[in-house]
Order: structure tokens, then C-alpha cells, then sequence
């Protein structure tokens, strides 16, 4: 395949993303503002990279931006978060700077899969149809999901279409096939060095793949052990059992040692320090999917590794190749961790799902589906059959990104704001230092607040905010009551007040200030 149809290729694969993009730029109410955050959760990356600006001396650490307080310990660092605090730096941004990332890394993650389908089938045959179908094949969660809610009592959804998140945990958001976690920008990024990794191992640059794998290891807890335990299981069983001369032990190694700094920093080092061991037990939680949904997310590349296996005659043969060992080495440890509620106490288990159980069954039975659609295209009643298969592979995804595309942002939410919400952030950007400590009835600014000040919310995310009730109880007394608490001392003080919101008694102190106020919120300061 010319580096020209290659470059095409990767830019149709990557068309999704672009429309979700401009989707959220240019279809929205009048009345609100894009912000360039296409998820909730996005917030949080670009609030890590303006910890850098609100740094006094420079350091490769950051702290946490939803700890409160601007003397937290500054003991995180991840490659991406310093990258977009340089663009941020420049003025770009936040949400733009964001989105034109998740756009870039979404291009290298369809490029570095392509290179794996051509490296893994050299003469190239199928090569567009196979690279379609592993950047945006899927499962049977969305017809699944559709059949459930038409016959199931109780399951109904007032438009047909929204029966397709029935079997898709947080209405697919969990991403349980590769293409679908393209649609959060860090994800693509987490992706693409996953993927890198695997591709210098089937081509045999072990110093390289060290690289990428220390990188991917300091960007990321989840997906850093998740590639270690896959790389280290492979290996184990190529040493082992197949007495595999071709991976140097110096190579190993070294990986063993990178799996040991992985595990002390992130269960070790981190932990030490309170404010963390607080958000960590936080984040001890039991999010994980049934074997039900896990059934229907990979029910078609599990039947194609079924037909891979006992279709191949003498069945050793489906296990001849290193490739072959390490592609189901992969699909089974991502399947044991993503379910790993089985054997330890949960830490987000689902977590470790994010298409990586998908990708690698669907690399074990690539022979199986070049063989099958070889066949089909034999005759004309048979690709009829193949256009069948293609679009049922296809349909999660299209069916899903449908649904997403088709609506009207009319709300507003950390991705879209209205200009009463914009005045009082530019107010704060403004007017607030990294001694000012936001408290009040408006979780979307305690929210928000952090991606574009240096101000910090006394109760913010609801995971990386440590004691996050006994925050929100504090903060409830003391709205209640106008008495300061000791642990406010020496702060600047601003109480954002979202005037719509009804649900909370405010008491403001008697020495408040009035700095701002427009017809939503009023701000004032102690």
C-alpha cells in the first residue's frame, strides 16, 4: 500500500472524531459557549496541566488542583500533562488545546494500527477492510441492547435508539471495543503508546519498546500495568514453554524493573503521602461489567478466535507463531484484570477493559477472518453475506456514534457554558491567586474553575477531592452558618453563588465583600 492510500486510510478512519469535534464546536444553543471539553472528565487533565502555570518555581511535578490547598505536595507527573501545560503557556486554550490533542493522537493510534495489520500481513490483501474493522469494529451491545429494550418489561427508553446503551456500561462511555475510546483524548494517547509498544516487540526493537514502555508506565497507573503483565506473561511463556531465543534476558530485564518502579510508585510512593492514600481509597471501587455484557461486547472476535483455533489443522499450528502467543497472552490478561473482582478487592476492574480485551482477540484470529472473507468474496451471493458481517461488526459503533452525533448541545455543562458562567470564570482567572480557596452552591465553577485559574475549590471532583463528603459538610455548615473554619486560615475566600440553585440556605458572613455579580452568580470575598 502506497504512503499516499495509507494516509487516506487513516484520515477516513479517523473521521469520527473530527465530526465529534466539530459537532461540538458548531452545534449547540446560541445561548451557550463550546469550551472544547467533549467529556466531563476531560476537565480534570487540562486542571493537572495549569497546575504548571500556577507553579512559583518550576518543577516537572505537579500537585493535585482539587486537593484545596496550594501547598499540596507536588508528586505527580505524567508526559502529556507537561506538553499541553506548554501550549497553555502559549495562551492556547484549554479545551481547544485539548481537543486538537485527542484529534493528533487519534491519527498516530489508526497509523500505528495499520502498521501492525501490514507488518502482521505483508502482502497486504484486505489490508482497508481489516484496518476499518479493528479501529471501529465491535460487538452485538448496541442490537443487543435494542432487542433487550423492545422486549424486556421495564427497559424501555423514550427513543428507540437510546436502547443501544442497555448493554453498555455508562452508555458506552467505558469504551468495551478499540475505536470507541478515540472519543476521549487521553485514551487515544494511552492507546497509541500501548500499541507502539506492541508493534516495536513484533518487530524486535527491544531498546525502543523500553522507551515507550517506561513512558506509557509514567503516563498512566491502569494501562502502564496492564501492558507490563501482558509483556511479561508473553515473555514468561516464550521463555518457558517455547524456549524462545529471539527476546534478549537483559530485555526482560529491564522490564521487570520498570514493573517494579511502576508498583512502587504508584502503590508505594504515592501512598505515602495522606492527601493521596485518601484519593486512593476513593478510588478503590468496584466498577465492573457481567459476563453478560462482556458476552455481547466480544461474542464476534471470541467466535472468530473459536473458528481460529479449531478450524486450523493440526490445531498447534494457530500457536506457532510468537506473534500468534502474544496476541492471546494479551486478549486473556486484559480479560483476567478487567474482571480481576474474581481473586482481589476491586480497583475500577472495568477499567482495564477499554477495547484492550477486543484488540488483542481480534489480532489472535486475523488468519480465521482473511479466510473468511476471502471465501465470501468468491462468489456474488457470498459478498452480500460479507456486507452482512461488515456492517453487524461495524454496527456498536455506528449505531453509537449515530445516536451521539445526532443531538444538539442545548445544555449547559462543562462542555458548553452560557456567557453568564464565562464572565464569572475570566472574573476569577482574573482576580484569584493560588491562595484563593473557592467555596459555595456552583459545582460547575468549583468544577471548571481549576482548567482556567490558579484558585483552588474546597469541593470539586468527586474522586480526586480528598474527603470529598467531609469537604462537602464542612463547606454546608459554613454556608449555613457564616463561621469561617480553622482550616480556612490566611485563605482569600471567594463564595460563588449560582443564584438558581435553591437547594442550599446561605448564610454569607457579615465582613463578605461584593466583587461580582450578574444575573446567575455573586461572588463575594472574606
Amino acid at each position: 500500500m502506497s504512503r499516499k492510500k495509507i494516509i487516506l486510510l487513516i484520515t477516513l478512519l479517523s473521521s469520527p472524531i473530527i465530526l465529534f469535534v466539530a459537532q461540538h464546536y458548531f452545534i449547540h444553543s446560541p445561548d451557550l459557549k463550546p469550551t472544547g471539553i467533549t467529556n466531563s472528565e476531560n476537565v480534570l487533565y487540562m486542571s493537572y496541566a495549569h497546575q504548571y502555570l500556577d507553579q512559583e518555581k518550576f518543577s516537572l511535578f505537579y500537585s493535585n488542583p482539587f486537593d484545596g490547598d496550594p501547598q499540596s505536595p507536588k508528586i505527580y507527573f505524567q508526559p502529556a500533562i507537561i506538553v499541553l501545560a506548554g501550549f497553555l503557556n502559549l495562551g492556547m486554550d484549554p479545551g481547544l488545546c485539548f481537543s486538537l490533542f485527542g484529534l493528533i493522537m487519534t491519527l498516530l493510534c489508526v497509523w500505528i494500527g495499520v502498521r501492525i495489520l501490514l507488518h502482521l500481513i505483508p502482502e497486504g490483501k484486505n489490508i482497508s477492510l481489516l484496518s476499518v474493522l479493528f479501529t471501529w469494529g465491535g460487538g452485538l451491545t448496541a442490537i443487543g441492547g435494542l432487542m433487550g429494550s423492545a422486549i424486556l418489561a421495564g427497559h424501555q427508553t423514550s427513543t428507540w435508539i437510546d436502547g443501544i446503551y442497555l448493554a453498555d456500561p455508562n452508555n458506552g462511555w467505558w469504551g468495551l471495543n478499540w475505536g470507541r475510546t478515540f472519543f476521549l483524548p487521553l485514551e487515544a494517547y494511552y492507546h497509541f503508546l500501548f500499541l507502539l509498544g506492541i508493534f516495536l516487540m513484533l518487530t524486535k526493537k527491544w531498546k525502543s519498546n523500553l522507551i515507550i514502555v517506561l513512558l506509557l508506565s509514567i503516563s498512566h497507573p491502569f494501562t502502564g500495568i496492564e501492558y507490563l503483565l501482558i509483556a511479561n506473561g508473553w515473555i514468561l511463556v516464550e521463555k518457558y514453554l517455547f524456549k524462545n531465543k529471539d527476546i534478549p534476558y537483559w530485555y526482560w530485564i529491564f522490564l521487570l524493573l520498570i514493573t517494579l518502579f511502576h508498583l512502587w510508585y504508584y502503590l508505594f510512593y504515592l501512598n505515602s503521602f495522606p492527601e493521596h492514600k485518601q484519593i486512593f481509597t476513593q478510588y478503590r471501587t468496584g466498577w465492573t461489567y457481567s459476563l453478560l455484557i462482556a458476552a455481547a461486547a466480544y461474542c464476534l472476535v471470541a467466535a472468530l478466535t473459536i473458528f481460529n483455533i479449531f478450524f486450523e489443522k493440526p490445531v498447534k499450528k494457530v500457536f506457532a507463531f510468537p506473534h500468534q502467543r502474544l496476541f492471546i497472552c494479551w486478549a486473556i490478561i486484559a480479560f483476567l484484570l478487567s474482571k480481576h473482582e474474581w481473586f482481589i478487592k476491586p480497583m475500577q476492574p472495568i477499567h482495564f477493559s477499554r477495547g484492550y480485551v477486543w484488540a488483542g482477540l481480534f489480532l489472535f484470529s486475523l488468519p480465521a477472518l482473511q479466510r473468511i472473507i476471502g471465501f465470501l468474496r468468491q462468489k456474488l451471493v457470498r459478498k452480500g453475506l460479507l456486507y452482512v458481517l461488515v456492517f453487524v461488526f461495524l454496527s456498536d459503533n455506528i449505531l453509537w456514534t449515530g445516536n451521539l452525533l445526532r443531538g444538539k448541545n442545548d445544555t449547559e455543562w462543562e462542555g458548553h457554558i452560557s456567557k453568564d458562567t464565562e464572565d464569572v470564570l475570566s472574573f476569577i482567572e482574573k482576580k484569584s491567586t493560588t491562595n484563593t480557596l473557592l467555596v459555595g452552591n456552583a459545582p460547575l465553577i468549583n468544577y471548571i474553575a481549576n482548567m482556567y485559574s490558579p484558585a483552588n475549590s474546597w469541593v470539586s471532583h468527586p474522586y480526586n477531592t480528598p474527603d470529598r463528603e467531609g469537604r462537602f459538610m464542612q463547606m454546608q455548615d459554613f454556608l449555613a452558618s457564616g463561621k469561617k473554619p480553622d482550616t480556612w486560615k490566611d485563605r482569600e475566600i471567594f463564595i460563588v453563588i449560582d443564584k438558581k440553585n435553591r437547594t442550599t440556605v446561605i448564610m454569607l458572613p457579615a465582613n463578605a465583600n461584593k466583587l461580582f455579580e450578574n444575573s446567575s452568580y455573586l461572588i463575594s470575598a472574606l
